[in-house]
């Protein structure tokens, strides 16, 4: 072989190799996700932490794209399109299952969790009940990453507080599912179930007469600016789900499940951590910082707001069955 033309091959090959490290890795997987909330919401900041994560220890072999604010799709519409594959991955409120499979609804049943330790305890990974309603979800194509902490659920009026189950009586209410809506049903209010993402409107708009929302949601969507009272309840306990399609999750390799499942359980421990501190501030910002005033019930209004509640307890079980019932047994056990 000549040896102006090994010469000019070497070069060639060098080139090629100099072009190649100029390169930047191509990403082997990109994880589509669909938000509802910003990404400065709580639980929208958390999925980004999760692309930082799966991307720094995959070394971007996973990358993670980011639809926030309900620009592909609302929350009620996450599940079906997660388990149609429209998408890989999404953001879905537990109770958005509850009307297929009305177990998923434990956590909004009305007062049934006394306090955060106890929240926790059923909703930590290795918990029977948290086993149990993933395996549930995991029946309608869409399979649980993990559980995102949101908080207790409060309730926001105008005009006047609320302070007595009496205060509700004819009133349209915001709720988030079926189990809420027992809730609304058993005091005498009008459930009407409205998304997250258009609380805002319907609250200004005078859709319902009274809104049900987290705490840290009343401060990053403005809802102090429509709304004059909240009113801490406590009354239940919102988790949001990231599912992914269950096929997708079966066709990623075996060191693609370890990135993205370290990713997932260290985006879950984050935000559970941060959710009471999370809450507690968001009530002082309220108080501090806005027009609207925080109403805290005596331990005799939250007897007579659980006593009116009881029948919620009844409806869920009896909406659940045997495996409701277990549940909520489980539930208890935990006092």
């Amino acid at each position: 072989m000549p040896q102006r033309f090994v010469k000019s091959l070497c070069l060639s090959a060098l080139a090629s190799l100099v072009l190649c490290g100029a390169m930047p890795a191509q990403a082997e997987r990109t994880l589509k996700v669909s938000l509802q909330v910003n990404t400065k919401h709580p639980v929208g900041a958390n999925v980004v932490y999760f692309k930082e994560q799966v991307e720094k220890i995959s070394d971007k072999q996973i990358k993670v794209e980011i639809y926030d604010s309900a620009q592909l799709y609302k929350g009620s519409e996450v599940p079906q399109a997660v388990a149609a594959g429209a998408i890989d991955m999404g953001l879905v409120l537990i109770d958005e299952y509850a009307g297929t499979l009305p177990a998923t609804g434990l956590f909004s049943v009305a007062f049934l969790f006394p306090n955060y330790e106890v929240l926790a305890k059923a909703a930590s990974g290795d918990s029977p009940i948290r086993k149990e309603i993933d395996e549930m979800i995991r029946k309608t194509g869409t399979r649980v990453l993990w559980w995102q902490d949101y908080g207790p659920v409060q309730l926001l009026s105008k005009g006047a507080p609320l302070k007595s189950p009496e205060d509700m009586k004819g009133k349209k209410v915001r709720v988030l599912g079926k189990p809420s809506g027992d809730f609304i049903n058993a005091v005498g209010g009008i459930p009407v179930k409205i998304g997250g993402s258009e609380q805002f409107i319907a609250y200004q708009r005078g859709t319902v007469d009274v809104g049900m929302t987290g705490t840290t949601a009343i401060q990053s969507r403005k809802l102090f600016e429509v709304m004059d009272y909240v009113t801490i309840t406590n009354h239940a306990q919102t988790e949001f789900l990231i599912v992914i399609n269950d096929k997708l999750w079966d066709s990623l390799s075996d060191q693609e499940k370890e990135w993205v499942g370290t990713a997932a359980r260290s985006a879950e421990e984050a935000i559970r951590a941060d959710t009471k501190s999370d809450n507690l501030k968001s009530e002082e910002f309220i108080r501090s910082e806005t027009k609207m005033e925080v109403v805290q019930l005596t331990p005799e209004q939250v007897k007579a707001w659980q006593t009116a509640a009881a029948p919620a307890v009844d409806a869920y079980i009896k909406e659940a069955g045997d495996v409701g019932k277990r549940l909520v047994e489980e539930v208890r056990k935990l006092y």
